[in-house]
């Protein structure tokens, strides 16, 4: 059995820990408090990125217009430990999302392809996401390809 193989598990409950908070909407607090670091990072790799509390805050009201959501892991494609506290990862997902405008008459549903790296930090007998990085996109929708088109101003919700 390979390091890999033996960090992978872990790996994927934090990823899948991560997202059970994120699609259930849980209060930046609550992320940190069950699964996030207090220096977490999130965004794009050539782009804006949302860092630490406030950033945290800013991400989490950016996404707020999706009322259902759901992240699914395709693959693993590498795992590492970084050092003895610190597993860097990347993944691809697949994504759903789903928004209403205003007085629109049907939500828009927003599907693709997303390969992320992800930074895992050991905090006590837990593993915390220290960051999730977009590093690319596949097979978006035209509904997810207008929301991601510009990465350095964020997310277009």
């Amino acid at each position: 059995m390979t390091e890999s193989d033996i960090l992978e598990p872990i790996v994927l409950n934090t990823i899948e820990r991560y997202f059970e908070l994120l699609q259930a909407h849980a209060s930046p607090e609550q992320m940190t408090e069950q699964v996030l670091t207090t220096d977490f990072e999130t965004g794009f790799a050539d782009g804006l990125r949302w860092r630490g509390p406030d950033g945290l805050a800013e991400f989490i009201d950016a996404r707020s217009v999706f009322f259902d959501e759901t992240h699914e892991v395709l693959q693993l494609m590498s795992v590492t430990r970084a050092d003895g506290d610190t597993i860097e990862a990347r993944t691809r997902l697949r994504f759903f999302l789903r928004r209403r405008e205003p007085r629109a008459a049907r939500s828009e549903e927003l599907t693709g392809q997303v390969l992320h790296t992800w930074r895992l930090r050991r905090r006590g007998a837990d593993y915390r996401v220290a960051a999730q990085i977009v590093d690319g996109f596949a097979q978006l929708n035209d509904e997810a390809a207008a929301l991601f088109a510009t990465p350095t101003e964020g997310l277009r919700t």
